[in-house]
């Protein structure tokens, strides 16, 4: 995985996981899905 350094040194890692165009009611849903993924 690739991480990005912040200005105070800290790393992130570098994945993107657009909610900004999906309906409210659907946001969580999806973010649970991501979440799943990413921790399995």
């Amino acid at each position: 995985m690739e991480y990005k350094t912040l200005n105070n040194g800290v790393q992130i890692p570098s994945l993107g996981f657009g909610v900004y165009q999906i309906p409210a009611e659907q946001t969580k849903t999806a973010v649970l899905q991501l979440l799943g993924l990413v921790i399995d």
